[in-house]
Protein backbone atom coordinates (compact mmCIF):
# COMPACT_ATOMS: atom_id res chain seq x y z
CA UNK A 1 0.00 0.00 0.00
CA UNK A 2 0.95 3.60 -0.92
CA UNK A 3 1.98 6.08 1.63
CA UNK A 4 -1.13 8.53 -0.26
CA UNK A 5 -3.26 5.26 0.25
CA UNK A 6 -2.72 5.30 3.49
CA UNK A 7 -5.14 7.89 4.58
CA UNK A 8 -7.99 7.23 2.33
CA UNK A 9 -7.40 3.66 3.98
CA UNK A 10 -7.48 4.41 7.37
CA UNK A 11 -11.00 6.47 6.82
CA UNK A 12 -12.75 3.57 5.36
CA UNK A 13 -11.63 1.38 8.52
CA UNK A 14 -13.02 4.38 10.92
CA UNK A 15 -16.67 4.41 9.06
CA UNK A 16 -16.61 0.47 9.04
CA UNK A 17 -16.13 0.48 12.56
CA UNK A 18 -18.47 3.14 13.30
CA UNK A 19 -21.15 1.50 11.34
CA UNK A 20 -20.89 -1.66 13.59
CA UNK A 21 -21.49 0.10 16.74
CA UNK A 22 -23.86 -1.23 19.03
CA UNK A 23 -26.97 1.00 18.78
CA UNK A 24 -26.99 1.92 22.84
CA UNK A 25 -23.30 3.29 21.78
CA UNK A 26 -24.65 5.14 18.84
CA UNK A 27 -27.73 6.57 21.24
CA UNK A 28 -24.83 7.41 23.96
CA UNK A 29 -22.62 9.26 21.33
CA UNK A 30 -26.19 11.22 19.77
CA UNK A 31 -26.78 12.28 23.29
CA UNK A 32 -23.38 13.88 24.35
CA UNK A 33 -23.45 15.89 21.54
CA UNK A 34 -26.90 17.47 22.51
CA UNK A 35 -25.09 18.12 26.11
CA UNK A 36 -22.24 18.99 24.98
CA UNK A 37 -23.92 21.58 22.84
CA UNK A 38 -26.03 23.14 25.24
CA UNK A 39 -22.81 23.66 27.84
CA UNK A 40 -21.06 25.27 24.51
CA UNK A 41 -24.36 26.98 23.97
CA UNK A 42 -24.90 25.91 20.63
CA UNK A 43 -28.66 25.35 20.32
CA UNK A 44 -28.72 24.38 16.36
CA UNK A 45 -26.10 21.66 17.53
CA UNK A 46 -28.30 20.62 20.62
CA UNK A 47 -31.69 20.36 18.33
CA UNK A 48 -29.94 18.83 15.04
CA UNK A 49 -31.04 14.62 16.56
CA UNK A 50 -34.77 16.14 16.70
CA UNK A 51 -36.62 14.35 14.26
CA UNK A 52 -38.82 16.01 11.69
CA UNK A 53 -42.04 14.89 14.11
CA UNK A 54 -40.41 15.68 17.24
CA UNK A 55 -42.62 16.26 20.36
CA UNK A 56 -41.57 17.16 23.84
CA UNK A 57 -42.73 18.31 27.38
CA UNK A 58 -46.56 20.25 26.94
CA UNK A 59 -46.27 19.44 23.01
CA UNK A 60 -43.25 21.77 22.05
CA UNK A 61 -42.86 20.50 18.20
CA UNK A 62 -39.16 20.86 16.51
CA UNK A 63 -39.27 24.04 16.17
CA UNK A 64 -40.65 25.38 19.28
CA UNK A 65 -37.69 23.55 20.39
CA UNK A 66 -35.05 25.02 19.15
CA UNK A 67 -36.66 28.80 19.58
CA UNK A 68 -36.63 27.32 23.27
CA UNK A 69 -33.19 26.56 23.52
CA UNK A 70 -31.77 29.11 21.43
CA UNK A 71 -33.65 31.86 23.72
CA UNK A 72 -32.59 29.84 26.70
CA UNK A 73 -29.13 29.64 25.66
CA UNK A 74 -28.33 33.57 24.65
CA UNK A 75 -29.52 34.56 28.58
CA UNK A 76 -28.31 31.80 30.08
CA UNK A 77 -24.63 29.48 30.30
CA UNK A 78 -26.37 25.86 31.53
CA UNK A 79 -24.06 22.80 32.42
CA UNK A 80 -25.58 19.73 32.71
CA UNK A 81 -24.26 16.57 34.40
CA UNK A 82 -25.98 13.70 34.04
CA UNK A 83 -26.51 11.26 36.98
CA UNK A 84 -28.03 8.11 35.49
CA UNK A 85 -28.43 6.88 32.13
CA UNK A 86 -30.34 3.41 30.83
CA UNK A 87 -30.87 3.03 27.39
CA UNK A 88 -33.21 -0.08 26.20
CA UNK A 89 -33.62 -0.87 22.71
CA UNK A 90 -35.96 -2.41 20.29
CA UNK A 91 -35.52 -2.60 17.06
CA UNK A 92 -35.31 0.68 15.27
CA UNK A 93 -36.75 2.29 18.42
CA UNK A 94 -35.22 2.86 22.27
CA UNK A 95 -36.38 4.45 24.96
CA UNK A 96 -33.53 6.11 27.47
CA UNK A 97 -33.90 7.15 30.98
CA UNK A 98 -31.84 10.02 31.90
CA UNK A 99 -31.59 11.63 35.19
CA UNK A 100 -29.98 14.59 35.37
CA UNK A 101 -28.57 18.19 37.58
CA UNK A 102 -28.71 21.50 35.71
CA UNK A 103 -26.19 24.19 36.66
CA UNK A 104 -26.43 27.90 35.90
CA UNK A 105 -24.09 30.38 34.65
CA UNK A 106 -21.65 31.17 37.72
CA UNK A 107 -21.68 27.19 38.13
CA UNK A 108 -24.46 27.12 41.58
CA UNK A 109 -27.70 25.39 40.80
CA UNK A 110 -30.47 26.82 39.23
CA UNK A 111 -34.25 27.48 40.96
CA UNK A 112 -34.45 23.88 43.40
CA UNK A 113 -37.37 23.25 41.58
CA UNK A 114 -35.49 23.23 38.06
CA UNK A 115 -31.93 21.89 38.98
CA UNK A 116 -32.29 18.11 39.10
CA UNK A 117 -34.26 16.61 36.45
CA UNK A 118 -35.61 13.36 35.07
CA UNK A 119 -36.54 12.52 30.94
CA UNK A 120 -37.72 9.78 29.03
CA UNK A 121 -36.21 10.02 25.74
CA UNK A 122 -37.63 8.15 22.80
CA UNK A 123 -35.49 7.92 19.72
CA UNK A 124 -35.79 5.99 16.52
CA UNK A 125 -33.53 4.89 13.66
CA UNK A 126 -33.95 6.89 10.78
CA UNK A 127 -31.59 5.62 7.67
CA UNK A 128 -28.74 4.49 9.85
CA UNK A 129 -29.16 7.81 12.52
CA UNK A 130 -30.32 7.34 15.96
CA UNK A 131 -33.32 10.84 16.16
CA UNK A 132 -34.91 11.49 19.11
CA UNK A 133 -38.81 11.46 18.41
CA UNK A 134 -40.01 12.55 22.08
CA UNK A 135 -39.30 13.70 25.12
CA UNK A 136 -41.08 13.12 28.31
CA UNK A 137 -40.95 14.21 32.30
CA UNK A 138 -42.23 11.95 34.91
CA UNK A 139 -45.75 12.04 35.15
CA UNK A 140 -46.47 13.59 32.02
CA UNK A 141 -49.47 12.20 29.82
Amino acid sequence: MSIRALPFAAALLLLVACGHRRPEDRIRAAFEGCRAAVEAGDANRAAAPLAADFRGPEGMDRATARLFLAATLRRERVGVTVLNDAIRVEGREAFQEVDLVLTGRAGGLLPEETSRRQFLLHWREEGGTWKLAEIQSPGEP
